[in-house]
Order: structure tokens, then sequence, then C-alpha cells
């Protein structure tokens, strides 16, 4: 937290350094300075820098029941109520220099110290086709991730994509598009750290602060991702809903874009893979490997205020042994591989005339089942282990906007209907986004169309205020 602090007095120091520097030169002498206080944001300007400073809050009620499994052990006894500060976060941005170099640094106050700093970034603009970029921000794989949070129609993202997103990325990448007024098409590709999400979640997350220290997460072994879209009618703006003014939302905008990632890293789980060494590497690097593939496809539709966002998501990760690690998987207590599937749909509806909006949305995630590698458990040919359970989303949402975006007043209900699996490390719970639904009940054997079922009701309440 002191680390973090000591950056932002920082940056804040240097800024009315530049400010007062420049104040020294009176117009018409070579620097013309201005300060704007807008309806939602600080802007100040002069001649080689500028600054935009925006601090937006989330205060949100929470009212969760689970209708898990009943009995002794069973999770119905979970149900709670809470008020919490959901996103507390200061945004800068602006230019060093002329427009062409511009950065961007945004502090989240609610995470922890770690993870505070959510996005610093330069960029450097010299050209239309090709720009260059560095630093930590949102992996622009698929579309959703990279709404800003102030920008959903519903008050977090869905199930599907918070199991899919590659979170926050540390890396150099370059992005451009082709054509003007039309944007047919706008890429992003880069190379960036990589971090295992965990040992049993294959996917990035390199929100954290880190060092320059070797570990099973900071290795060698980097990640790639690329992301293309076309614009065919103009521009869409990154948001979940169609908030345009009466007298633009009148014209047709349609959007589609394609995201891969390649992801490398070692792996230390020998629940879900052996390794037959008799003793840990000198290094401490594992010897079980995985590369994960992951691939989106998504589609957007703006019209009168009508908003639709469809995606796919696939992923495939593939493990290998390395070194002297020799464990096959032809006994079933590892996997070789594992593939997940999911899908999201949203719709919403803008009301010019109430500043009323109103949406659903429906999505999936199919997780793969395996066999178990725990010897303590009975092993069977079907494949009843997993490492989060099927899931399906059904949500709707409500919100007056009452001075847009910069006050509004959402209600979100949202029913989640999770299929569970037996833990595949013969743990208590399974992954999960809203909770961590217990393990399946019954003997292993079962047909996997009987499973249990962990069913959650969530109704929320919030407000949002940009300042």
């Amino acid at each position: 937290m002191k680390s973090i602090s000591v950056l932002t007095a920082v940056f804040a120091a240097l800024c009315l350094a530049q400010s007062l520097s420049a104040q020294e030169v009176k117009d018409g002498e070579g620097t013309r300075t201005t300060t704007e206080i807008g309806k939602n944001a600080f802007r100040w300007d002069t001649d080689g820098f500028s600054i935009r400073l925006q601090n937006y809050l989330q205060f949100r009620m929470t009212v969760q029941q689970e209708l898990g499994q009943s009995g002794n052990g069973g999770t119905n006894g979970r149900d709670f109520i809470n008020f919490r500060v959901a996103r507390a976060k200061t945004d800068f941005q602006g230019y060093i220099f002329q427009k062409a170099f511009s950065y961007r640094v945004r502090l989240n106050w609610v995470r922890g110290a770690d993870e505070m700093l959510e996005i610093a970034t330069f960029r450097w603009a010299f050209m239309q086709y090709v720009n260059l970029n560095g630093g930590q921000a949102p992996l622009p794989w698929n579309w959703e991730e990279q709404v800003d949070a102030t920008e959903l129609h519903f008050m977090d993202r869905s199930y599907a994509n918070e199991v899919f997103n590659q979170d926050y990325a540390k890396g150099v990448w370059i992005d451009g598009q082709v054509g003007e007024d039309v944007p047919w098409v706008k890429y992003w590709a880069g190379v960036y750290n990589g971090v295992l999400a965990a040992q049993d979640d294959f996917r990035n997350k390199d929100g954290a602060l880190t060092s320059d220290a070797f570990s099973n997460l900071i290795d060698q072994e980097l990640m790639l991702n690329a992301r293309v879209e076309t614009h065919p009618f103009g521009l869409m703006a990154k948001t979940m809903a169609d908030r345009r003014p009466e007298d633009e939302h009148s014209k047709l905008l349609l959007a589609f874009g394609a995201g891969f990632n390649l992801l490398f890293s070692g792996v230390d789980n020998a629940d879900l893979r052996l390794d037959s060494g008799a003793t840990a590497t000198g290094s401490g690097r594992s010897r079980v490997r995985q590369e994960t593939w992951a691939a989106t496809v998504d589609g957007h539709m703006r019209w009168y205020g009508i908003s639709v966002d469809a995606a796919v998501y696939w992923r495939f990760t593939e493990f290998h042994n390395r070194g002297i690690n020799s464990a096959p998987t032809s006994h079933r207590r590892g996997i070789g591989e594992l593939q997940d599937f999911g899908w999201s749909f949203e719709a919403s509806y803008y009301i010019h005339l109430i500043d009323l909006s109103v949406g659903a949305r429906v999505n999936a995630v199919d997780a793969d089942e395996f066999w178990g590698r725990d010897a303590a458990l009975s092993q069977t040919d079907l494949q009843q282990r997993a490492i989060r359970p099927d899931a399906m989303e059904y949500a709707f949402t409500a919100s007056y906007l009452y001075q847009g975006e910069r006050l509004k007043f959402s209600m979100d209900i949202i029913y989640v209907d999770q299929q569970l699996a037996y833990s595949y490390k013969g743990a208590q719970y399974l992954s999960g986004v809203y909770n961590d639904p217990l393990t399946r009940n019954g003997l292993l054997g079962q047909s996997r169309d009987n499973a249990d079922h962990d069913v959650i009701w969530i109704v929320r309440f919030q407000v949002q205020w940009i300042f």
C-alpha cells in the first residue's frame, strides 16, 4: 500500500510541477494554458502536456440465495445480504511532449495493494496503420472484458466472460486501423509476460505487481495475443449498450471481431499431472508444461437504442512432460488435455423518453470432465471429474440514467444453474464465479445426467457516480 501511495503522490507532484512551470509563460509567448472542469472530469492542457482526471464510484447492495445440496454438509445456508463499494477508481489520461505520445494510469482503490495499479500504458501513435504500446492494460482478446466497468449494461460481466477472459497483461503490442471514416480493419497484436491465473486455471492473469525473480509464474515463456475487428458501417464504441443521442442512434452500426491467444507455462499440480521425478529440480521449475490455445468470435449491433452482443469462446490446454518426467496418462490418474467451451448473448434497449435502459442476457459454460488423479478415490471409465461445473446464467437488468452514465441507478436479477461434477482432487468444492460450489454428492460411477445442481439467485442494487 505504501509503494502505491508514493507512486500516486509522485505522479500528482509531476503533474502539478508541469502545471506551475507552464503557467509562468504568458499567453502570446509560445504557450497557452487551459483548464476545464467538465461535467464528469477535470482537464488541463498546455503546450507539450495534457491531463484528464476522472473518478468513479460504484456502491452496491447484494442479496444472494444459494439453493445448493441439502442435508448434512449442504450449502443451502450460504445466503447473505451485503453492502459494499464494488469499485472506486481514479483515471489519468493525456499526452506528453505532443499528442502522438499518450499515456494512461488507472488506480483501483478497493483492490489489494499489489493489484491497485490496474492500467499503466504509454502509446506512440506515429501513423494510422501501426502504433506502438507498452505497459499493463486489459488484454485485447475479447470484446466484453475490454468494456470499461462504467459502460457495462449489467453491473458485472457475464459468467462466461469470467471463466474465459484474459484479465490484465504486461507487455508490448502494436495496433492500427485500415480505413478512415469506416474502420474496415482494426487490429491488436503483441507479446506479453503471460502469468498463469492458477495451477488449475489455464489463462492469463497478470494484474499484480511483480519483481525480476524466477518462479513457476515468472519464467522464460511468454504469451502471444492478437485480435482483429471490422466495423463496416462506422466505428462502434466499446460499450455493451447503445447510448447514442436521438439524433444519431438511427444509424445502424455493426462490428465483428475475433481474438487468438497462446499461453505457455509450467504447471505444478500433481492432482492433474504427475511428475515421475524422485526429487524436485534444483531451479524449482516444474517438469510439467502446458500450452493453452484460446479463441473467441463475437458480433455486435447498435440501432435506435437497441444493442445486441454475442460471443463464442473456446479454450484448449495440452500438457507435456519435460526433463526426466515420464509419467504416462494411460493409468487415468493424469490428463493429457482439457477443452472448455462457452457462449454468451446479451440484448438491451435504451428508452430515451424516460432515460430507462432494460436488458437481458443468457450465457453458458461447458467445462471439460475427465478421470481423477487422486489414488485414494475410486477410478472409473466415466469422465466425471472437473475443475469447475457446467453452468447456465440468465439475467435481467434495469437502469435509470438520471445524469447519463455519470449518475446511474441500477438493478440486476441473476439466476445461475451449475451442474456439479466430482472434484478432480477430492476437495470439498469446485471453482466457481459467484461462489465455490460443493463437489457432487453420490457414488462415483453414477450417470452424469443425474448430477447434482447448485442454483444461485442474486439481486443487486447499485448507484454509479462519475466525477
